[in-house]
C-alpha cells in the first residue's frame, strides 16, 4: 500500500472514532462502519444524508445509524464484489490496534520512567530535608508534586488506551462474525452460493495460473419436491440438513462443501484429481443413503433420502461457467439414468 493510502485510510479510521464519541454514540461495529464509510467517502449517498442531518441539527440517534447501516453497507458487507470494501476496514481496525498497542507500550514505559524519577526525588528531599535550605526543600517538594501529576495523568491515558484497544479487538472480532455470517447458509450451516463463488473463482484462478488439479461435485436430493410434499417443509429442512452435514464431514478440512440453492449442493476439491474426487462422491452417496430420517417432533420414521451426483475436472484455462455447467451435465446423467447414483464428466454421451 502506497504512503499517501495509508494515510488516507488512517486519516479516516481516527475520523470514525472522533465523530462517534462527538455525537455519543456506542463505539460498536455497526457505528464504526458507517463513521469509516462516511470519512473516507465510500459512500457519497450515506455522506449526503447524513451531512443532511448535520445541517439540519437534527440529533443522529441509533435508529437512524442502523438505518444507515441497513441501506448503504450491510448489502456492500455480503458482496463478494465489495471485498475491497471490507479488507480495507479490516487493515484500518489492524492498524488502529497496532497504533494503540505502540503508544500504551510508549505510555508504560514513560510511567515506569517518572514513578522511579518521583521516587528518587522523594528520597533525595528526605536525605536533604535536614540541611537544605527551605526554598531548597520547597522546590523539590514542588517538583516531586508535579512529577506525581504527570505519572498520574500518564497512568489515567494508560487506562483509557487500553479501554480504547479492547474496543478496537471487540470491533475486529465482530466485523469478523458479519463476514463469516454473510457467506454461511443461515438453514444448514454450511458456506453458501456467494462462499462458493468466491472459493471457485479463486481456485480456478490459481489453477490456471499455476497447474494442478480441481474437482467439482454437483448434487442435489432426489424426489425432494415429493418429500417436502408428503411430510411438509419442516421435514424437509431436517433433510437439507442432514445431506449439509453427511457432505461436511466426508470432505477434507481443504475442500469447499457448500449449498449451491434449494436442495443443490456443491464441493470443490482443490489439488484432486477425477478418480479421486469420484471415490469421495461414492463414499459421500453411500453415507447419505445410509441415513434414516425421523420425525423429531414424533419420532416416526419418515424413510431414507438418496442424492445423485455430478462430478467434473477443471480444464485449464476454461471459463468457471463451462465447468460448473460440465458438472451439472453429469448431474442431469445419474437423475435421467435412475438416480442415487454418480457419474462423472467421463459418463456424458458424445
Amino acid at each position: 500500500m502506497s504512503k499517501p493510502a495509508f494515510e488516507r485510510e488512517n486519516a479516516a479510521a481516527d475520523a470514525a472514532l472522533r465523530i462517534i464519541r462527538t455525537i455519543a454514540a456506542k463505539p460498536e461495529p455497526l457505528n464504526y462502519a458507517v463513521w469509516y464509510t462516511y470519512a473516507a467517502g465510500e459512500s457519497l449517498d450515506l455522506k449526503a444524508e447524513l451531512d443532511g442531518y448535520f445541517k439540519s441539527k437534527t440529533p443522529i440517534t441509533a435508529d437512524v445509524s442502523e438505518a444507515m447501516f441497513a441501506k448503504y453497507i450491510a448489502s456492500a458487507l455480503a458482496s463478494v464484489a465489495d471485498q475491497a470494501t471490507r479488507q480495507k476496514l479490516d487493515d484500518a481496525n489492524e492498524r488502529l490496534a497496532k497504533t494503540l498497542n505502540a503508544v500504551m507500550d510508549l505510555v508504560a514505559a514513560g510511567s515506569q520512567g517518572t514513578d522511579t524519577f518521583a521516587a528518587a526525588l522523594d528520597r533525595f528531599t528526605a536525605e536533604v530535608g535536614a540541611v537544605a535550605e527551605p526554598k531548597l526543600v520547597s522546590a523539590i517538594a514542588a517538583m516531586v508534586s508535579e512529577t506525581q501529576k504527570v505519572a498520574g495523568l500518564n497512568a489515567d491515558l494508560k487506562a483509557k488506551l487500553g479501554h480504547t484497544a479492547a474496543e478496537v479487538d471487540a470491533l475486529k472480532g465482530d466485523l469478523s462474525a458479519i463476514r463469516k455470517e454473510a457467506y454461511t447458509d443461515g438453514l444448514s450451516g454450511i458456506p453458501n452460493r456467494k462462499a462458493f463463488n468466491k472459493h471457485i473463482d479463486e481456485l480456478t484462478a490459481a489453477a490456471s495460473a499455476k497447474g494442478g488439479h480441481l474437482c467439482l461435485l454437483m448434487t442435489d436430493i432426489d424426489k425432494f419436491k415429493t418429500f417436502n410434499d408428503t411430510y411438509g417443509h419442516l421435514a424437509g429442512d431436517q433433510v437439507i440438513k442432514v445431506v449439509a452435514k453427511t457432505l461436511a464431514h466426508g470432505v477434507r478440512e481443504a475442500d469447499v462443501a457448500a449449498r449451491y440453492g434449494g436442495e443443490e449442493f456443491a464441493v470443490l476439491f482443490p489439488d484432486t484429481k477425477l478418480k479421486d474426487a469420484l471415490a469421495v462422491a461414492e463414499k459421500v452417496r453411500l453415507a447419505v443413503r445410509a441415513k434414516e430420517i425421523q420425525n423429531r417432533r414424533t419420532g416416526e420414521s419418515l424413510g431414507q433420502v438418496t442424492i445423485s451426483i455430478g462430478v467434473a475436472e477443471y480444464a485449464l484455462g476454461e471459463s468457471v461457467e463451462d465447468f460448473i455447467a460440465r458438472a451439472d451435465r453429469a448431474l442431469y446423467h445419474a437423475k435421467k439414468t435412475g438416480r442415487d447414483r454418480v457419474c462423472s464428466q467421463a459418463d456424458l454421451p458424445r
